[in-house]
């Protein structure tokens, strides 16, 4: 219920900022993209996961008189995928796992009126909603090959705290183009076990554990509503004659 109760606020407050008469102290915006993403933890390297990013959000100044440049606070709620996948190809593990959020982050930008660029960073709080997991390992002994043990015994946490950072451009008029990095504060999976085939009469190269936590790219396209066209247009100068 609480989740529901914080996207159906953020959702009014979003829509009602572009009706009020208030609304030009507030900036909404919608958004869409992509994002790439990895697990850390899951002995599997790079951002080869690939998934949907975006949703709706509302920007205020801290200072009042300032409403196009300077400090700004922001929130969101954004629909996101974030996960990891290995393909059957030079590895014998196949390992596919779609985590999908829905993530409110809270965050401070500082936006460049002159330059057109703005810059932010702050924490984001993630919901998880939907698991989908799968996994094969199609030899079962291979020298050197480190995959996890009993992988079903461990579930998804279901909140995750992470910290976010941003850079955001005007395309044209009121489209920005926006590339933020995510990675979780808190494991989102804890004490996976591993085994290494090398030496399995060894203990050391036996099992080891793992936490999970989740990194991200993500690239989206931003409309701003209540925003002048000439905000971030920079200054013409004349020809000297």
């Amino acid at each position: 219920m609480k989740i529901k109760s914080i996207i159906i606020a953020t959702v009014l407050l979003v829509f009602g900022c572009c009706k009020t008469a208030t609304a030009q102290l507030f900036k909404a915006n919608v958004s869409a993209g992509f994002a790439i993403s990895q697990i850390d933890g899951d002995e599997l390297y790079g951002f080869k996961h690939l998934g949907f990013s975006g949703g709706v959000g509302v920007m205020m100044p801290i200072i009042p008189d300032k409403t196009d440049e300077g400090f700004q606070l922001s929130t969101e709620i954004l629909l996101s995928q974030r996960g990891a996948t290995n393909n059957h190809l030079t590895d014998p593990f196949e390992y596919h796992c779609n985590l999908t959020y829905i993530d409110v982050p809270l965050m401070i930008h500082y936006v460049d009126k002159r330059g057109g660029v703005t810059l932010g960073a702050g924490i984001q709080y993630g919901r998880l909603i939907s698991t989908k997991e799968s996994w094969t390992l199609y030899d079962t002994m291979i020298n050197g090959m480190d995959r996890p043990l009993n992988i079903n015994d461990h579930n998804f946490k279901k909140n995750d705290l992470s910290v976010v950072a941003d850079f955001r451009f005007t395309i044209w008029r009121n489209f920005k183009f926006d590339v933020r990095w995510q990675y979780s504060l808190l494991p989102i999976r804890k004490d996976v076990g591993f085994f290494n085939s090398y030496n399995p009469d060894d203990d050391y190269y036996k099992s080891w554990y793992r936490d999970y936590k989740t990194h991200s790219l993500t690239f989206k396209v931003i409309y701003v509503f209540n925003e002048d066209n000439d905000t971030y247009h920079r200054t013409k100068y004349r020809r000297r004659r």
